[in-house]
């Protein structure tokens, strides 16, 4: 194992043993309370996601520091099993996530929340409110951030359906003119559901397969188009400190394994598209989600998911600076 204290109190190692979570047990903020595991446990047939044996370590540890965890987790705004939360247990024990085998509760969040107002109202999952959570992430790719990490784990995983959906949809572009129909929208969609209408001169997204991942907005050199609340980017940063903002403690791992390009929620065999990098740990989670990018492009010599998904995970750690979830220190605009 190599093992390493990096910049803003993050740790990395390559690999999840004893001396890592023995480094860990003295990092984390967590002492005789109760502490939600939030995680995605995965779908069926995508097989990348954290393991119920990686969490088990977790929960073994927050054990010994005299701790009561659970895992948790929302139902999705999406069909699929995992959009109920009789599916979604089915799914997690399908997965390995039963009580038996984890020693602690598995709960699974749908409509009880608390409401955080911002630019949209966050419907933050009640079972996390008012208690300390460690929030492990599984690292990959995102056809709407770029990656998928910490911020994505809270900024969708800690909202209700209806939040969700809203984060989704007040990303979406809104034409506001100017189009010089230079195509540059079309090729730096991640779908491929950005059109040019050549009659109109402008840009004609089908809005009811965009996901509304603002980047569009973001490349248009003329401003011809505006997300119709904010930024994708922006909504998720604010809606994970809204989450964050109702928890007692926080802490953050960062899994940087079995990296596929798109998400967990993928049902379907992904194969990873880089070699795995080990594991990321701090109690900042724009630091975190830094040092997860910043060793990302040094180990592929690229910004291998900005080429993948057209959208870079630079705009993510913008957004969450600019909502105060925590600061860079590294100069960049």
């Amino acid at each position: 194992m190599f093992f390493n204290f990096m910049k803003n109190g993050v740790v990395f190692s390559t690999a999840l043993d004893d001396n890592f979570l023995e480094v860990l047990s003295g990092e984390m903020p967590f002492k005789n309370e109760v502490v939600a595991i939030k995680l995605h446990m995965g779908e069926p047939r995508n097989r990348n996601h954290l393991k119920a044996e990686e969490v088990k370590r977790f929960v073994d540890l927050l054990k010994r520091m005299g701790c009561k965890p659970f895992l948790f987790d929302t139902t999705v705004s999406y069909a699929g099993k995992r959009n109920s939360v009789e599916g979604y247990f089915e799914v997690a024990a399908v997965n390995g996530f039963t009580d038996a085998f984890m020693e602690c509760p598995i709960v699974i969040g749908d409509e009880e929340h608390e409401a955080v107002k911002g630019r949209l109202e966050y419907r933050v999952a009640k079972k996390l409110c008012g208690v300390s959570v460690l929030v492990l992430t599984h690292v990959k790719g995102h056809p709407c951030s770029g990656i998928g990490a910490a911020i994505k784990n809270l900024g969708m995983g800690a909202m209700t359906k209806k939040t969700k959906s809203e984060i989704h949809e007040g990303g979406k572009p809104v034409y506001v003119g100017g189009c010089e129909v230079c195509g540059v929208c079309v090729e730096n969609c991640p779908i491929g559901v950005m059109k040019l209408d050549e009659d109109e001169k402008r840009p004609k997204p089908s809005l009811t397969d965009c996901l509304g991942c603002s980047n569009c907005t973001i490349v248009c050199p003329r401003g011809a188009l505006k997300p119709r609340v904010a930024a994708f980017d922006f909504l998720l940063a604010e809606a994970a400190k809204a989450a964050i903002s109702k928890f007692k403690k926080v802490y953050f791992v960062n899994f940087l394994q079995r990296m596929t390009r798109f998400c967990d929620c993928f049902d379907e065999p992904l194969e990873p598209v880089i070699a795995d990098i080990g594991i990321l740990a701090g109690g900042d989670i724009l630091a975190v989600e830094k040092a997860t990018h910043d060793l990302i492009v040094k180990k592929e010599g690229r910004d291998v998911f900005k080429e993948l998904n057209k959208k870079s995970f630079r705009e993510q750690l913008k957004a969450a600076e600019q909502v105060f979830l925590g600061k860079r220190n590294d100069g960049e605009t």
